[in-house]
């Protein structure tokens, strides 16, 4: 099902992210790892999660790329889509896996906790998703995956911002994105069996 195609996977130094952009190689994908390499909560950068990623992908013999532009700056999602179809010559799927975490009480967040989660979850994802979507209109195909998660369903204590980001496009009935939770796999999507859970 992937074999030929070129994904983009945001976040994809570690964790689900790292995950994804594996299970997508191992399936036969050119795989675009875009991760600054900031901490759980966003701070700092570091290249090297990427790279390892890509130097991982390349072992098994599959196709990668690393990016560390950020996908909170407007600019970047063209940069990033086009260094994508650049190096791959076409694009066909856009994971916005990328996110932090500032876990505090309602009444005691920060706006700047609650606008930096807002920016990396939601402004990110809108910002790539927008610049792949010339492409897929080019190619006529493409598909996003935009990560959710049970603490936009039920709420999870000191998660308001987190939470308000992965139910935002669940919530919006006209939204044209694939969902995929942390909890559940997507039809179609590598599950288990190619070592993505």
């Amino acid at each position: 099902m992937l074999a030929g195609k070129v994904a983009i996977v945001t976040g994809g130094g570690r964790g689900i992210g790292r995950a994804i952009a594996l299970g997508m190689a191992a399936e036969g994908a050119a795989v675009m790892v875009v991760d600054i390499g900031a901490s759980l909560a966003g701070g700092g950068e570091d290249a090297g999660p990427a790279q390892e990623v890509v130097a991982e992908i390349e072992a098994m013999g599959g196709a990668a790329l690393a990016s560390t532009l950020s996908i909170v700056e407007p600019a970047n999602g063209e940069r990033i889509v086009a260094a994508a179809v650049a190096r791959f010559g076409r694009l066909d799927a856009v994971v916005n896996n990328a996110g932090i975490l500032r876990d505090t009480m309602f009444h005691k967040m920060s706006f700047v906790d609650w606008s930096d989660v807002l920016q990396v979850h939601l402004t990110g994802s809108f910002l790539l998703s927008r610049a792949a979507a010339a492409q897929f209109r080019e190619q006529n195909a493409g598909a996003y995956v935009h990560m959710t998660s049970t603490s936009g369903l039920i709420g999870n204590f000191g998660q308001a911002n987190y939470s308000y980001c992965v139910i935002s496009c669940e919530a919006d009935a006209d939204c044209p994105w694939l969902l995929c939770s942390t909890d559940i796999v997507a039809d179609g999507w590598p599950g288990p069996q190619s070592g993505v859970a």
